[in-house]
Formats: C-alpha cells, sequence, structure tokens
C-alpha cells in the first residue's frame, strides 16, 4: 500500500511541474494505471521518464513537437484526435507547442493478456514512431476517457477498451501496411508554397517537419504526396536545388567556403562531400570544368 500511495503522489508531483495545467486524475485500484488530463504551455527541454506505457490522446489545440532521445524518435502535428506514445523508461528532448492532452499511463506487465503472447515492447516500436490519425484509436480512448469519469477505472468497460488500444497499437505494422493506399499528389497551392519555402531557405534549415506543418499535413501525408508529385522525397529535393545552385555559384569567383554557407552547409568539409555525392566531382574539381 505504502508504495502504491508513493505512485501516486510521484504522478501528482509530475502533473504540478510549472506549465501543467491538471484538470483531472483518476488512478486504478490496483496500481496498474493511472489517468490525467491536464493542460501543457508550450516548451523546449527534457521528456520525463516514466516507468509507464505513456497512451497521449490531443484533445485541443494545434501545434508541431519533437521527441529525440533513447526511444524511438518522433516528430510532426498534433491536432484534436492524435494519439502518440511514449515507451517506457526512455529519456528524450524535444520541444511541443501548447497542447491538451489525456494521458493514460499503463503498466504493461499487467495488460499481456489484453494484448495477446507472446509480447514485448519491441511490439510497439513502430507505434511510437508515428503520430497517429487513426479513429478507432480516437474513439476508443475518448469513450474510456467518459466512462473513467463517471465508473472510475475498474470496470469490465475500460479492461476491453485498453486492450483494444493496446492491440491495435502492436499490431500498427501490419494494419497500416493493408490499410495504406498510394497518397494523392501534392498540387496547387500547397504544392507552391512549398516549393517557394524551399527555395527561400536554401541557405538555413528547414525540415521536413516544417514544410508539412506549413501546408497543414503531417509529416508521413505530406512526404508520400510530395513524391507522388514530384517522384523524389523532400529532402532529396532540397539537397537537388541547393546543388543545383552551388553550381551556378561555383560559375563565379566566390569562394567555395562562402558559397558552402549560401546552400546551407556551415561545414565546408560536409559541402564538399555532398556535392561529390551529387555531381562525382569536388567543387574545386566541378569549377576547373566549367571554365
Amino acid at each position: 500500500m505504502g508504495d502504491l500511495k508513493q505512485d501516486e503522489l510521484d504522478f501528482h508531483q509530475r502533473l504540478a511541474q510549472p506549465g501543467i495545467t491538471s484538470k483531472l486524475v483518476i488512478f486504478h485500484p490496483d496500481g496498474n494505471a493511472r489517468l490525467a488530463h491536464a493542460r501543457f504551455e508550450a516548451s523546449e527541454g527534457e521528456y520525463q521518464s516514466a516507468p509507464h506505457l505513456m497512451i497521449n490522446l490531443c484533445t485541443a489545440y494545434v501545434g508541431r513537437m519533437s521527441r529525440r532521445g533513447t526511444g524511438p524518435n518522433l516528430e510532426g502535428v498534433l491536432r484534436p484526435g492524435s494519439v502518440a506514445i511514449a515507451l517506457p523508461d526512455t529519456q528524450a528532448e524535444g520541444y511541443w507547442s501548447k497542447t491538451e492532452m489525456l494521458g493514460l499511463a499503463i503498466d504493461l506487465s499487467a495488460y499481456h493478456d489484453q494484448v495477446g503472447d507472446p509480447f514485448s515492447i519491441d511490439r510497439l516500436i513502430p507505434a511510437a514512431s508515428t503520430i497517429h490519425r487513426d479513429p478507432l484509436l480516437t474513439s476508443v480512448l475518448t469513450a474510456l476517457w467518459r466512462d473513467c469519469e463517471f465508473h472510475g477505472m475498474s470496470s469490465a468497460f475500460f479492461d476491453e477498451g485498453l486492450g483494444v488500444v493496446l492491440r491495435r497499437l502492436a499490431e500498427f505494422q501490419s494494419y497500416i501496411t493493408t490499410a495504406v493506399r498510394s497518397p494523392d499528389p501534392l498540387s496547387g497551392i500547397a504544392l507552391h508554397t512549398t516549393l517557394d519555402l524551399i527555395e527561400s531557405r536554401l541557405a538555413s534549415d528547414v525540415s521536413v517537419a516544417e514544410l508539412a506543418c506549413h501546408v497543414g499535413m503531417d509529416v508521413r501525408t505530406f512526404s508520400g504526396a510530395f513524391k507522388a508529385a514530384l517522384g523524389c522525397a523532400p529532402y532529396a529535393y532540397l539537397t537537388q536545388k541547393r546543388m543545383d545552385y552551388a553550381q551556378d555559384l561555383l560559375m563565379t569567383a566566390i569562394p567555395i567556403t562562402e558559397i558552402a554557407f549560401s546552400v546551407g552547409y556551415s561545414n565546408p568539409s560536409k559541402f564538399s562531400a555532398a556535392f561529390r555525392k551529387f555531381t562525382g566531382k569536388t567543387p574545386s574539381e566541378w569549377r576547373k570544368s566549367g571554365i
């Protein structure tokens, strides 16, 4: 009982951090799960590690997030209905925009029967690498939230619903493979604004997540739509445009170091390696051959 009380105190302390406004906290009588609903102000820094599987449903606000560390990396746009998970005992850093989240913290050892044997944490790695826009996950998590508000976390409905969620996450790789279809190509204003943004940022960093957010898409959908439209991935297109611009600059007397900076490379050696991989020649060799 003492360990259970301490666990509850630790959980409450996590939700009492600056920038977090807790709206609801419910504990399973056996200590196997806990549910919380809270608002998180925009921040950057360390994600707190937890010994539980964390299943999070975005309930308000739209914004970007990034998590990188010892577990699967995750980056993209959170919007109401989005689901993201974090594996137990993983250290991570990143950033998040203002958001409201419904969080389920689950002791997986108590729920193996709901997932099915054999089970290992590795089965959740694909799901932990993606921000999900899955109507099944969204609807079941929302139903669990409402049921817990009235009946707590010890009902048969909670156990069955949690089982549906865990099985869906564990089977993510297989169901996404069978459900996926060829994406519609990026077109019209979305395509033109994306290409304009790339052209304007050849000298600075621009991530695929930023490009996707710019046209209101998640990273997976945007990358597929971009490739369907232009035949290459966004980063490959960015690299091509940078190398094309570098070739134009090499026709001038601008020093190669300055050219490297002009196409987004702070390290001239990395620029030289990238240029050689793209053209088969170093910048110096290409400049000599072009004169």
